[in-house]
């Protein structure tokens, strides 16, 4: 395994239960003190590591994510702003055209830093035993099709994505238009989830059709239908 991939798969309160042999609740409170150091210690260490190699990492300030987004090749399909707590902040829609991917995040702190943000796509596998390199990398999703061995995959765009999707494309290729025309599409803000009885299938829709063509390719015309 290469280092990125051992850095982000590791688990600090795994290894410490491991280490101790019981359970985090079976901790008393000197344990849980070394678990929570060590903890920090590891995201230092994690930080530092994908800072090193250009990758995303927690904290990362929005304008640096949002450069790091367009320099891997992801276009803007869509930007506003929201106020929030006296706050004005950025929410984003990227696309990435040959890969299929799409990438909706927002802001904290006045555009000050990236708050939350997850990547949608659909990749196919090389082969059937490349597929275990995908369940291993795709986080939430899973297979859409066992006979074209075609997966889902939704990523945390926070922390380590490119290596993410570098790992996945070791094993398969990125489809340019989804084939599920269906998928459950996330697109509501946090100033829209606080109103009461919002229509998270309207909202999504609305904004697929502010973006490009080409974005509006992507997921299929048929996806977040306005019921």
């Amino acid at each position: 395994m290469d280092k990125t991939s051992e850095i982000l798969q590791h688990d600090s309160i795994a290894e410490t239960e491991k280490k101790l042999n019981k359970n985090w609740q079976e901790f008393n409170g000197f344990e849980n003190f070394g678990m929570f150091g060590n903890f920090i210690r590891d995201n230092q260490i994690k930080e530092n590591h994908l800072k090193s190699i250009g990758d995303t990492y927690f904290n990362m300030s929005w304008s640096e994510f949002k450069n790091k987004l367009e320099s891997y090749g992801f276009i803007l399909g869509l930007k506003y702003d929201i106020v929030h707590e006296d706050n004005v902040d950025e929410v984003i829609i990227y696309y990435h055209k040959e890969k299929g991917l799409i990438i909706y995040a927002d802001s904290y702190f006045n555009k000050k830093n990236i708050n939350s943000g997850h990547l949608c796509g659909e990749i196919q596998a090389n082969s059937k035993e490349d597929c275990n390199v995908i369940h291993n990398w795709m986080s939430t999703g899973g297979c859409i099709n066992k006979d074209n061995l075609i997966f889902e995959t939704e990523q945390d765009v926070r922390e380590g994505l490119f290596h993410k999707l570098s790992m996945l494309e070791s094993a398969g290729k990125f489809l340019p238009i989804w084939t599920n025309k269906n998928r459950f599409l996330w697109l509501v803000d946090y100033v829209e989830n606080k109103v009461e009885n919002y229509n998270y299938k309207k909202i999504s829709h609305d904004k697929i059709m502010k973006c490009p063509k080409e974005l509006q390719e992507i997921v299929g015309i048929n996806v977040q239908k306005k019921d």
